[in-house]
């Protein structure tokens, strides 16, 4: 399995839309924490991913996918913060891996990748969440991410329970 992790440049965002949904769909399906409840259907994840369209034209929203030749298998998101105060911070979203790809290093490639694009984009501090104790967590860890806290009850878990939110940063830089 040959894995390619790439920008997904602005002009392909709109045909990538299907397969995005696809892979929200597939996470929250498995019980992923990612803004979603159970139930998620594929027209209502495009929709969602629709409605960032602006924000991925405007260059605040860089999307970087994983593809298994021509199909995208995984992706995540990077965030630029907007405050004047605040260039140089961004957040990373959306980290999500198809469940018949996880476990051969996708999730960790995304990861470094959109590390990259953001030190290129000269936003040297990243944010992320991730539901505390959960496997995500410890890919970040693994990565060299920090933990700033944990917050209890911070989300509604696809089973419909409170689960803890533990919010962590790396800086790019020294």
């Amino acid at each position: 399995m040959a894995i390619r992790i790439a920008l997904l440049a602005p002009d392909e965002y709109e045909t990538a839309i299907p397969e995005l949904a696809a892979l929200l769909v597939d996470a929250v399906d498995a019980g992923a924490s990612v803004s979603f409840l159970r139930g998620l259907d594929q027209p209502r994840a495009e929709a969602w991913w629709r409605s960032r369209a602006d924000d991925v034209a405007a260059g605040t929203l860089i999307v970087v996918v994983a593809r298994d030749g021509d199909r995208i298998v995984g992706c995540a998101g990077l965030v630029a913060a907007k405050s004047e105060n605040s260039n140089h911070r961004a957040e990373v979203v959306k980290v999500l891996v198809l469940r018949s790809h996880r476990r051969l290093g996708i999730a960790s490639a995304l990861l470094s990748a959109t590390e990259t694009e953001a030190l290129t984009r000269g936003r040297w501090l990243l944010m992320l969440d991730a539901v505390a104790g959960g496997g995500p967590e410890a890919l970040y860890r693994a990565s060299g991410w920090q933990e700033l806290g944990i917050v209890p009850d911070f989300a509604v878990s696809t089973a419909g329970t409170l689960e803890p939110c533990v919010f962590m940063w790396k800086r790019l830089i020294p």
